[in-house]
């Protein structure tokens, strides 16, 4: 049985609270409702979205989730003195967009 996954997919369904037009260099929070695939497992997430334009071609940004651990099926065993995992885990994504 393989306990390791390589990646995990996030398919966007919806995007809320987006501001129709925003500056360079100005923030803008929005979130981004889609479906996460972790271990064949999906369940619909909200990633909660901070981004802004650096230039005419390029947005970076961070989106974060926190998911529980159980709606995956992902246990951790428990060891003696190792750090303990909590149930929930924040998922963040750093990302960089170019136009083109």
């Amino acid at each position: 049985m393989n306990y390791w996954n390589e990646f995990i997919t996030f398919t966007p369904v919806g995007i809320n609270d987006l501001p129709d037009a925003a500056g360079i260099g100005e923030e803008v929070a929005f979130t981004v409702d889609g479906n996460l695939t972790i271990r064949d497992v999906t369940q619909p997430e909200t990633f909660n979205v901070v981004a802004a334009a650096v230039s005419d071609t390029e947005l970076r940004g961070t989106a974060a989730a926190t998911i529980s651990r159980e709606a995956y099926g992902l246990r951790i065993t428990r060891v003696p003195l190792v750090a303990n995992v909590e149930k929930e885990v924040e998922l963040t994504i750093d990302f960089v967009a170019h136009a083109g």
